[in-house]
């Protein structure tokens, strides 16, 4: 999506982009990977063209689909949540301590949840179907290379 196509989008009674329409439109399965196609562009756009004063709304937004991801917790949303959280936190500038942090503590605590209600450590495996299992473990990988979760604590997710 572009930004133009973003700011154009409406809005829920909560204030968040209607991401049931980008859903429907993009032929997603969740609201939360249409959430990854708007939220990482968004921020993009308020960090390096508009000199961060959208933050406090994409903060107002991000609040509201936490809230939705964890009332609304499955392995297919909290994957596409946890893709989402990774790419939004990259790009919010550390600068902005606070956002970046809470940010990244969101991610943080939705990949704690993913391993604690699908990674069944006896058997050394997800239970999870194999689409959701690759958006999530791709994220962790991701946030390990990066430097934003400990490699050494999510072996269970690199490969």
């Amino acid at each position: 999506m572009t930004i133009q196509e973003i700011k154009a989008l409406s809005r829920t009674e909560e204030g968040i982009f209607d991401l049931a329409a980008v859903q429907q439109s993009a032929g997603l399965g969740n609201i939360y990977q249409a959430a990854d196609l708007v939220y990482p562009v968004y921020a993009a756009y308020e960090t390096t063209e508009n000199k961060k004063e959208g933050y406090p709304d994409i903060m107002a937004q991000m609040r509201v689909l936490k809230k939705h991801a964890e009332s609304e917790f499955s392995a297919e949303n909290g994957a596409a949540y946890t893709a989402v959280m990774l790419h939004t936190v990259e790009q919010i500038s550390p600068e902005i301590y606070e956002n970046y942090r809470e940010l990244l503590d969101n991610f943080r605590s939705a990949v704690k949840r993913m391993l604690e209600q699908y990674y069944d450590a006896k058997e050394n495996r997800f239970a999870m179907d194999a689409t959701s299992e690759k958006v999530f473990c791709d994220a962790v990988q991701k946030a390990c290379a990066e430097h934003l979760l400990l490699a050494e604590k999510y072996q269970e997710c690199i490969r």
